[in-house]
Formats: C-alpha cells, structure tokens, sequence
C-alpha cells in the first residue's frame, strides 16, 4: 500500500499541469457542494441549547395538508390537541409580537417579544437560568396579576445600560407600567428571535371558531410540545390528524381544511427553507455531475497516457486488480486534497454567507442558525470525495488496465475501437447538457433577483427616509370609539410634526399603511357600484390609506382627477384614488372618476359599507414584495384623515439616512407621544432590499455558481471534444491517404460535432428553462437567455472541434496512422 502511494505520488509530481488541473476542477464541484451541506447543517442541526432538543416539537396546523405558518393554531384546537395527544408530555401556547419599552433615558424602543407560560422553563434547562432576578412564574398569568416582564441580558446591556439594580426596577412595556423580575442570558432569543418575555394569558374576549380558514389572528398562538420518552413526531403527528378531523367533522365551517404537524423545533416558523435545501442540492448536484464528467475525461487522456506502462507492468505479472486499484489511489489522492481545500474555501463562504444574512435578516433569523462549517459538512465532504473518485476513477482505470499487451508493447497504441469513439461521443452530450442547464438556470436566477432588488417601484426610492410606526398602548387598541378617536389625533397630531420636521430639512412627507417597494399587500373584498355577485365572490382590493399629498410627495404623477386635501374630512364624502389596474378591471373603457364601491366588512355574514367615490387614478405604484403579483394588483388608496390605521409607514423624501435625519423622526415621534417608538427606520432602498429576505446573497450565489458553470463549461467541452477528435486521429490519417481533402475532413467533423450539438444542447435548455420559468415574468428574458446560452455554447462546441481538428490536419497520414 506504502509502495502503491509513493508511486502515486510520484506519478502526480511528473505531470503537475494534469494534477493541478484536476484538483482545480474537483476544488470547485466538492467545494460547492460542501457549501450545499453547510447550509442544510445550519438550518437543521442549528445550535439549540436545549436539553434533549429532539423531543421538542412545534405544532402547526396545516391546510389541505399543506404547512402554512406558525402562529396557526387556533387556541380552541389547542385545547383539543392537548387533551388527545398521548405522546406529548405537555402542549403549550405561546404568543409572539412586539413590545414598545419607554420609561428611560432614551427614547422608547421596540423588541420581539414572547408571551409564555412558567410550565416552559423546565424544557429549557440552564439555557433559561437567569443571570439575575427570578423567571416567570405560574402566579404572574393568573388573572389581576401584578404585570412583571423577564429581559434578555443584551437587551439589559444595550438598551438599559446594564444597569445593575435593574431587578424590581420599573418600565413603560406598551405604556403599562411593569415590573422586571428577571435578567435571562444574552445567547437566548426563545422562541426564535425574542428577547422580552412576559406572561402568557388566553386570548380576550369570547373565542369563537368563525366561518373561514383565516390564520394569525389574535385567537391563533404558537404551539410548543415535548415527547415523552421514547415517543416520536409521526406518532404525534398521527395523533394530532386524528383530533384534527374530529374536529373538521364537529365544526365544518372552520375546520374542514384544517390539520396538524408536529415539527422539528428548528423547522419552526421557516416554511420556504424546503426550497433552499432544495434548490442548493440541485445545483450542487449538477455542478458535482460536471466535475465528474471532467475529471473522467482528463484521467481517461491520462490513463492513455500510461497504456505503455500499465502493459509492462502487467507483462511483469501484476494482476489487473493492482493496476486498478494504483489507478484509484491517484484519484483518491487527488480528491481527497480537493475536499480538504473545498473545506476550507466553505468555511470561508459560511461565515461570508452569516455576515450577509445577518445585515439582511433585520433581526429575523432564528437565534439557533448560524452559518458555519459543522462536522456533518466536512464528514459529507469526504463522502462525496470517496465517491466522486469512484464515480471520475473506476471506468479510466479499469478501461485503462484492459489492455492489449502484444499490440501496445509492438506499437504503443493496443487500440481504442468503436467503444472508445461512442463513450467519448457520450461524454460530449452530457457535457453539453448539463452546461447549458446550469448556465441558463443561474443566469436566468441572478436575473430574476436581481430584477426584484432593482426594479422600480413607480414612485421615488432615492434620497428616501423611511420608518414605521405602531402605536401599542391599551388607549388606541380595538375598535371602540375611543381608540378610534385617538388613533385620528394620534395621526393629526403626528402629520403636523413630521410635517414641521420635513419642512425645516427641505424635504416632503409621505405617510402610507404600506410604503413602496416593501410590506405587506392589504386586500379587501370590495363591491363595485352596480355589479352583480355570485356565492358571495366579491372581487379583491389592495387597501392602502395614505396622507393628502401622498403621491406629490413620493413624486407620482396623477393620471386623472386629483390628490386628497383638508376638504376630505370624517364628516365629508368618503373618496378613494385608484390605480389603473382597479379602473380597468372594473370599469373598462369608462371614466373612473365619479364611479363608487364600497368595502365589505365581515366574515361570516358579508355587510356592505359607505359607499367610496373615485376623485383621482394613479398610474401603478408597486405594493408589497411579490413583484408579478404586485404589477397585476388593482389598488385603491384611502385618505388617513377618513379612515383612521393601526398603524403607519412614514418617509421623509429628500433627506439621506444619517444620524442626524433619524433624530428628527424620533423626536418628531416623541413630541407627539412620548411612548411610541419608530421601528425598521431604513432608507428606502435599503428597506426594499431587506423586505426581499436576503435576495442579493441568492444572487450572488447564483452568479457565482454561473461562473463556476462558464469555467468548467469551457475548459470541459474543450476538454472531451478535443479528446473525441484526437481518438479519431487514425481515422484522419485513413481518410487522407485515401484522397479525402482537409475541408472535406473539416467539415464532417464540425457536421458531427453539430448533430451532438442538437441531441444535447435542447435537452439542457429545456431543463434549465423548466427550472425558473415560473419565476419570470414574461417570455423575453427566457428566450434571451436561452438564445444567449445556446449561442455560447454553440461556439464552445465548434471552438473545441475545429481548433484539435486543425492541429490534426496539419499531421502526416503516416503520423496520423501511427497516433496513439
């Protein structure tokens, strides 16, 4: 064995251009997938404190047997589930949202937080030991309970100074005076990103099932389960399915779509993540299948290299077993090498890819990911480097060893035959292939992405300050007439001293529900004047309310009509300005001005509101983040000072995002009530950028793996196909001497190549336009890219023909005769 690795090594050192070439080609392929693996490891194993984390399970309902989100579980449901799950030692609520903290000596200051029950402390074991102070107790959720509130030690450290005596200590939380009993450690954010923790109580208020299979409302809670000993999650699972259809069968208005999950506690809230794994195994997969492709082909033109060698070897008596197995240790070797610095160059990616996803995440990623270079990767890494020597090495070496000894020792060739030209023919057509795929998948990828981070959203982007804000005391929560009362001040008083601060900066202010180019797209069921409707199917709206001078401000022009003024009071005719996507939906071919709908309010029992007059259309301003759903959207804007929102989206227009332009919000926020807080303070196109979740680090991955792609792409085509031509060097000669002409040879060779050419070439488009053509928005970057990637690919191919082709004809026919 010592004998066979030194002769290996040996072997590698006296050709270094065909080893440095291999373990560059297989650097990239095993390192790729290294990545791939390093990126499932950190979702799934995560770093859970936890102990015994397997046996923690989150419940989720589903619908239609699909997952839907976390804060799904209706808590009449919960309250079934956890009287007929055996397998679950406890089942628990819990409620997540954000918490607005005043009361010291910086401006008040929103936090994830958590509301939870004390059962749930014993499940999380020292993680959960506090540093000061107690944890919650099961007293602090009984009803008249004193409010009391546990924080995290760094938001102890940033937001309060670390003050030492913060135990017993007072603050604003929502404008309710509490009391913080307890400091939890810095590392946990439980249940995923939170940091303030305060005691669960029921939802409020009759708990009614409803007639709909809505979700997230304030009677649905996070669900947390832990197993008994020896329990597993299907077994819950199939429990938690049997109470669900009891209850589809009791209460079919709201349940008859509904079921349950029981997930790993690192799945929770992460619907999409399924994609990701997917989508990074695909590609790892195809590049990896590339690698291999090359690398067989370059140890096939060395194990020619060696046919006079291996010949000797076996006329000396080795068995053919011992030639093969020589040959694999080279491969083995060079793979092995390949994996170690594939290793090395993912962690490096790792830690890149942490610090992009934590300056996009914008505090949303779970406490438990962190992306790094885990021992599953590396153990993956040498799995598939075993196996890709196997996969590039086992057919080489063995074609290799099968050698004809009279013919190879009397003329050093011992003949390649028919079943060389055929597998070098098979060689070409995957390689064609599966370039062309995974060409046109990331460059079409990169393009989807990074149309969605720079598109325009129709209105202005740049120079734009923006924020929100969500007032969370009791005196402006529900829907009495108080708190809609004080909402309309809050919202008065709050116009006039942004306008102030906006005014004295030289800029204009725009306030929405939902801003351009991120948030969520409000719908609403909606009735045109006149229309007819059928089962109660009212057609959809997106809602949006805005402040008179809205579209002036974010420099939209007005198609029609006019913007909101002082004239469009509470007491006033209630007004709308629609975008053209609403006109011509509902009014083709008509003046929209004049028209009227109306809202309709209810579930159960639909009601038709004030009917809505049409003052102005506007051309379409892009909502929300789904950007082909959102171009399609028909929208209607509504004036702040008529229909009072719980919350707004502020910006500033015409002040950059620096230290100074936020104070100005802030205290603007402050002298109209000094216990809110502004929240995601972004520019506006920073705020784009992470309402798409981390899109540019997608777009750089997929430029990278199009790179990657174009590399091996390039040097492998060239790679098979000069090998093909110089397989057929004797044919060449065979040809020539019997009075073929070199254009009549160069033609059926470039003939030849373009028939594989059009075997393979649309099978790989065809997969790579399957794979994101429900991503694109329209066929014409499909068929640019298509064109582009085919027309590259194309060149390669004739390239990598004619260039050997040429060098063959410039031989001797006796020179060709006698070729290897």
């Amino acid at each position: 064995m010592l004998d066979d690795l030194r002769h290996t090594w040996q072997s590698l050192l006296r050709h270094p251009g065909h080893a440095l070439l291999s373990l560059l080609t297989l650097s990239c392929g095993l390192g790729f997938a290294i990545y791939a693996a390093g990126v499932y490891f950190s979702f799934t194993a995560g770093d859970l404190p936890f102990p015994e984390p397997e046996r923690l399970v989150a419940i989720e309902a589903s619908r239609d047997g699909e997952r839907s989100q976390a804060k799904s579980v209706h808590y009449l449901d919960l309250l079934e589930y956890q009287r007929q799950t055996p397998s679950l030692e406890g089942l628990l609520p819990l409620q997540t949202g954000i918490a607005t903290l005043g009361g010291h000596k910086q401006y008040p200051a929103n936090f994830q937080v958590a509301h939870i029950p004390a059962e749930i402390w014993p499940w999380l074991g020292a993680a959960a030991r506090p540093q000061l102070g107690r944890a919650l107790q099961a007293s602090d959720s009984q009803p008249g309970a004193a409010p009391v509130a546990v924080i995290g030690a760094e938001l102890w450290r940033r937001f309060l100074g670390a003050d030492p005596s913060i135990v017993g200590s007072r603050l604003k939380i929502n404008g309710v005076d509490t009391e913080i009993v307890g400091v939890l450690p810095g590392a946990l954010r439980f249940p995923m990103t939170q940091e303030l923790w305060l005691p669960f109580r029921p939802p409020a208020g009759p708990l009614t099932r409803g007639q709909s299979y809505s979700m997230g409302t304030p009677q649905h809670v996070l669900a947390l389960g832990r197993l008994k000993p020896g329990a597993s999650r299907e077994q819950a699972t199939n429990e938690l399915n049997l109470s669900a259809q009891r209850l589809a069968q009791d209460f079919p208005a709201s349940n008859r779509r509904v079921g349950a999950l029981a997930l790993p506690y690192a799945a929770w809230g992460m619907p999409d993540v399924e994609m990701i794994y997917l989508g990074l195994a695909g590609a790892g997969a195809l590049l990896l299948a590339l690698v291999c492709l090359n690398t067989a082909n370059l140890l096939l033109a060395r194990a020619n290299e060696r046919r006079q060698e291996l010949a000797v070897r076996a006329a000396l008596g080795a068995p053919r077993g011992r030639l093969v197995m020589q040959m694999l240790i080279e491969t083995w070797l060079l793979c092995l090498v390949a994996a170690a610095l594939g290793v090395f160059f993912s962690a490096w990616a790792l830690e890149a890819t942490q610090q992009a996803v934590a300056a996009t995440a914008d505090g949303r990623l779970p406490f438990w990911i962190h992306f790094a270079m885990r021992p599953q990767a590396a153990l993956v890494g040498l799995g598939l480097s075993l196996l890709t020597a196997l996969a590039t090495g086992l057919l080489p070496a063995w074609r290799a060893s099968a050698v004809d000894l009279n013919a190879v020792l009397r003329d050093g060739r011992g003949g390649q035959g028919r079943a060389s030209g055929r597998f070098a023919r098979a060689l070409v057509c995957l390689q064609i292939a599966l370039s062309s795929l995974l060409l046109l998948a990331s460059g079409l990828q990169t393009y989807v992405v990074h149309q969605r981070l720079t598109a325009g959203t129709g209105a202005r982007m740049e120079g734009v300050l923006t924020a929100r804000l969500t007032p969370r005391q009791a005196e402006y929560a529900g829907n009495s007439d108080a708190a809609r009362a004080a909402r309309e001040g809050l919202w008065n008083r709050l116009e006039a001293r942004l306008a102030e601060a906006a005014a004295s900066a030289g800029a204009r202010l725009a306030l929405s529900t939902s801003l351009p180019g991120g948030g969520m797209i409000d719908t609403d069921e909606i009735l045109p004047e006149g229309m007819t409707v059928q089962e109660n199917h009212y057609p959809l709206g997106g809602n949006y309310r805005i402040n008179a001078g809205f579209f002036q401000a974010m420099e939209v022009k007005l198609l029609a009509g006019r913007e909101f003024g002082p004239q469009d009071r509470v007491d006033s005719l209630k007004v709308a300005v629609v975008n053209q996507n609403f006109a011509q939906q509902h009014w083709p071919g008509q003046d929209p001005l004049g028209k009227r709908f109306a809202i309709v309010e209810g579930d159960a029992q639909k009601r038709i509101g004030a009917w809505i007059t049409v003052v102005g259309v506007t051309p379409h301003v892009l909502q929300g983040i789904g950007r082909e759903r959102g171009l399609r959207a028909a929208n209607f804007y509504l004036p702040i000072s008529q229909h009072a929102p719980g919350d707004m989206g502020i910006a500033l227009v015409g002040v950059p995002d620096n230290t100074a332009s936020r104070e100005l919000l802030a205290r603007a926020v402050a002298q109209t009530d000094p216990g809110l807080a502004l929240e995601q303070v972004f520019s506006a196109e920073e705020r784009q950028r992470i309402a798409h979740g981390g899109e540019d680090v997608m777009a750089a991955m997929s430029l990278i793996l199009g790179l990657l792609t174009l590399g091996l792409a390039s040097s492998g085509i060239y790679g098979v196909t000069s090998r093909a031509v110089q397989l057929r060097s004797q044919e060449i000669g065979v040809r020539r001497a019997v009075g073929a002409n070199d254009a009549q040879l160069m033609r059926m060779l470039l003939g030849q190549a373009l028939r594989l050419l059009a075997l393979a070439l649309p099978l790989g488009l065809l997969g790579g336009a399957l794979a994101l053509a429900g991503e694109l928005g329209s066929s014409l970057p499909l068929g640019l890219g298509v064109t582009a990637v085919a027309l590259l690919i194309t060149g390669l191919v004739l390239f990598s023909t004619w260039l050997p082709a040429r060098r063959a004809l410039r031989q001797s026919p006796t020179a060709a005769l006698n070729s290897p």
